[in-house]
């Protein structure tokens, strides 16, 4: 049985989920001497120096996920203007520019005309993202954008109980452990939690876009 037209697009969401997962999973156990993602933050995936013979499973995770992210946003965003269901287009809009941005994070040195453009990129990726998640999340219950933003504000809290009572700690590390530090205090738990999270949201705003594409986009019931 052939696929119906569509059905691939409709996965695009699924997809950018399974991209990075996979993408920072085999990153992760390429990391030289182990990952501990309680301790360590994802951007040391990501660097050549720190994780040589894995980094480039980070980069393509991250890319991947980009471009299906990208692909399902403008298809969700097209489907809902045509519907007249505008109320929906400035969270695709900001998450277009989210993995916009996170394709463009992991463009080699090379390419980029000025210097520190991936962390630009970087920041713009998870402005877009967070922003456009949780102004997604409005349209399901008015109290759902606190989801994908709580970890976001745990890890300010602890960053500043942090700097307040132990300011000469250096940045998050392995090392935290053997000096007693919890990982709650850790921003590269956090930082993993709140990708988890928003895993789960585009998931449940994934399902809901095509909810509403369907009732759009649905022939008139004949009398």
């Amino acid at each position: 049985m052939r696929a119906k037209p569509g059905t691939l697009r409709r996965l695009d969401a699924p997809l950018a989920i399974l991209a990075f997962w996979c993408g920072m999973g085999a990153a992760a156990h390429a990391y030289p001497a182990g990952y501990d993602w309680r301790y360590q933050t994802i951007s040391v995936l990501l660097y050549r120096d720190h994780n040589p013979h894995g980094y480039l499973w980070a980069w393509l995770g991250l890319w991947v996920c980009g471009l299906a992210g990208l692909a399902w946003t403008m298809q969700a965003r097209r489907g809902v203007e045509s519907g007249s269901a505008t109320s929906f287009a400035p969270g695709l809009r900001l998450l277009q520019l989210g993995f916009l941005s996170m394709c463009c994070a992991v463009v080699p040195d090379q390419l980029l005309p000025w210097r520190r453009g991936h962390e630009l990129f970087a920041l713009l990726a998870f402005i877009g993202i967070s922003t456009g998640v949780a102004l997604q999340m409005t349209k399901i219950r008015r109290a759902a954008p606190i989801i994908p933003l709580l970890p976001l504000l745990l890890a300010g809290v602890t960053q500043a109980y942090l700097t307040l009572r132990r300011p000469n700690l250096p940045w998050v590390t392995p090392a935290w452990r053997t000096l007693g530090i919890s990982p709650l205090l850790s921003f590269g738990l956090w930082e993993w939690v709140t990708c988890g999270i928003f895993s789960a949201c585009l998931l449940v705003l994934w399902k809901r876009n095509l909810v509403v594409y369907s009732r759009l986009h649905a022939p008139p019931v004949a009398r």
